[in-house]
């Protein structure tokens, strides 16, 4: 696959908008600080919203080096750590939502587009398993 028509898949194009998603969190939360800053912060809130952007940040590179991966067992490898880094952002959602009542609604949303990006995933990754089958 061409890297122009990979970066048009549904699943790289939420992975975008996860980690567009997560960022305005950890914008709102940190009052426009680093990501690095947040994650020495005393706050705890924003402690976690600086681990969500870091994990939503692993999404699309991870995507891509899965595509771009001959071997099965490094394929196999790759997908387990999308798919712990898509659990750990619902888990860090969790948790902030448990922390915090000022940014319920747009939890919600990341949790929803991550519950989107987890089908989006697992249908072009089994695609890419059989196409590999195929060859």
């Amino acid at each position: 696959m061409e890297p122009h028509q990979f970066t048009h898949l549904p699943v790289y194009k939420k992975a975008l908008e996860i980690f567009k998603v997560s960022r305005a969190i950890a914008y709102n939360i940190g009052n426009s600080e680093h990501i690095i800053e947040m994650s020495l912060s005393a706050n705890e809130n924003k402690r976690v919203a600086g681990e969500i952007v870091t994990a939503s940040l692993q999404l699309a590179p991870a995507l891509a080096a899965l595509q771009n991966s001959s071997c099965s067992s490094m394929q196999l490898e790759k997908a387990n750590s999308i798919r712990r880094s898509s659990k750990r952002i619902l888990s860090k959602c969790r948790k902030m939502e448990y922390l915090s009542n000022k940014e319920k609604d747009i939890l919600r949303l990341l949790k929803m587009e991550i519950k989107q990006f987890e089908q989006l995933f697992s249908q072009w990754y089994h695609q890419l398993e059989y196409r590999n089958r195929l060859n």
